[in-house]
C-alpha cells in the first residue's frame, strides 16, 4: 500500500513457506476476513496471531466460537460502533479493529459511516473501495456476506468466490501441489481435472460422448459457481444483484483476482455482470443463453437435490428464484 504496509486478504495457514513470501514482500499491515465461510476463515486466528502487529477487519454478520458477531450501520454512535467491534472480538477469539458495513464504503461514504479509529486507513482516494453484500436471512444457517476490494491504482477487483474462470488443463497444467496427494497415475489421468472441477462446484459427474459436459459447459470462461447459484442467489436474488450492480456502477477494475480455479482474469465490468446474467428477470432467454455457461437442465440435479433436503429439513432458508434459468434441456 502507500505507507508501505502489506494488505492481506483471506489469509492461508501461516506456514513457514507462505510466511516467508509474505515477508519478501513487506510487512503485514492490515488483514481482512472478505466471507463468513468456514473454509476462508479457518486460518485467520492463527495468521493474526503470527503477524500481531497487523490491524484486522471482517465482513458483517461474521461468526466464530461464541456466537454471532453483530453488523454495523450509518445510524449508530461511535460508541455503539466501538462496542459491536470489541465483542467480535470476543466472539472470533482474535482482535479486530473494525467492521466493513453493508454496501458501499469509500473515503466518503467512510467518514459518515465509521468512527475514525475504527475506519480502515486504505479506504481512501488513491487505495480501495468496498462493496459488501450481507443478507440475514430466516432460518438460514448463517448470513449470505461477502466484501470485495477495488484497488484503483492497479485497477484490480479482489474477490473471494464471487466469481471463478476454470481453465482447460491444457492451457492451465495440473499444479505441483496436488502431487501432495495423489500419485501420478491419478494425475495422468485425463479425467481427474474435469471430475475434480464438477465436484468442488457440486455439478454431477454425468458422462457424455466420453466427456464430461458440465466441465465443458463451465471452462475459460467467467461465471458465477453453481453452488452460489444454488445457495445464495436463490434466496437472496435482488440483494445479490443489486451488490453486482453496485459493483460495476463504482469500479473500473480490467482484471480480477479471484480465491479459486485460476486468477488473475482479464475481465472487466461487463464481463463480471455478464457472470450474474441469471439474475436479471427480464432477459430474454436468447439473451441468457449467450450470456451464460450452457449448464444442462439435468446437471442441476444434485444442487436442486441438496435445496429440497436443506428445505425438507428446515436446515435453511427456502428457494426465492429459479437457479436453472436459461439452462439447456438435455438432447
Amino acid at each position: 500500500m502507500s505507507n508501505g504496509g502489506l494488505w492481506v486478504c483471506g489469509p492461508l495457514w501461516p506456514t513457514e513457506e507462505y510466511c516467508k513470501l509474505l515477508d519478501e514482500l513487506g510487512e503485514v499491515s492490515d488483514v481482512v476476513l472478505p466471507v463468513n465461510a468456514l473454509e476462508h476463515k479457518a486460518a485467520m486466528k492463527s495468521f493474526v496471531e503470527k503477524y500481531s502487529k497487523a490491524k484486522v477487519w471482517i465482513v458483517p454478520g461474521q461468526y466464530g466460537p461464541f456466537g454471532e458477531c453483530g453488523a454495523i450501520s450509518a445510524n449508530m454512535s461511535g460508541d455503539q460502533i466501538e462496542k459491536v467491534v470489541h465483542d467480535a472480538a470476543k466472539t472470533m477469539g482474535f482482535r479486530i479493529d473494525g467492521i466493513l458495513p453493508n454496501g458501499s464504503l469509500s473515503k466518503d461514504s467512510g467518514e459518515n459511516i465509521m468512527p475514525k479509529n475504527l475506519r480502515p486507513s486504505w479506504i481512501n482516494d488513491d487505495e480501495f473501495s468496498v462493496e459488501t453484500l450481507y443478507v440475514e436471512l430466516p432460518q438460514n444457517a448463517g448470513p449470505v456476506t461477502e466484501s470485495t476490494f477495488y484497488h484503483k491504482s492497479t485497477k484490480t477487483l479482489f474477490v473471494t468466490d464471487a466469481v471463478i474462470c476454470v481453465p482447460s488443463s491444457a492451457e492451465y497444467p495440473i499444479q505441483p501441489i496436488f502431487g501432495t496427494y495423489f500419485d501420478e497415475r491419478v494425475l495422468s489421468d485425463p479425467t481427474f481435472w474435469p471430475r475434480t472441477v464438477l465436484q468442488a462446484v457440486f455439478l454431477p459427474l454425468r458422462v457424455e460422448n466420453g466427456s464430461y459436459p458440465g466441465y465443458e459447459a463451465l471452462k475459460n470462461r467467467l461465471i458465477r459457481a453453481p453452488i452460489l447459484r444454488a445457495f445464495a442467489d436463490a434466496r437472496a436474488p435482488n440483494q445479490v444483484r443489486e451488490w453486482v450492480d453496485s459493483i460495476v456502477r463504482n469500479s473500473k477494475f480490467d482484471r480480477v483476482v479471484t480465491s479459486h480455479f485460476a486468477s488473475p482474469i482479464n475481465a472487466n465490468p461487463a464481463l463480471f455482470a455478464k457472470a450474474f446474467a441469471h439474475l436479471d428477470g427480464n432477459a430474454s432467454l436468447n439473451s441468457l443463453s449467450s450470456a451464460l455457461p450452457p449448464i444442462t437442465c439435468q446437471d442441476w440435479t444434485t444442487l436442486n437435490s441438496l435445496n429440497s433436503f436443506i428445505e425438507e429439513n428446515q436446515l435453511g432458508a427456502p428457494v426465492v428464484y429459479n437457479i436453472q434459468v436459461g439452462c439447456n434441456e438435455y438432447e
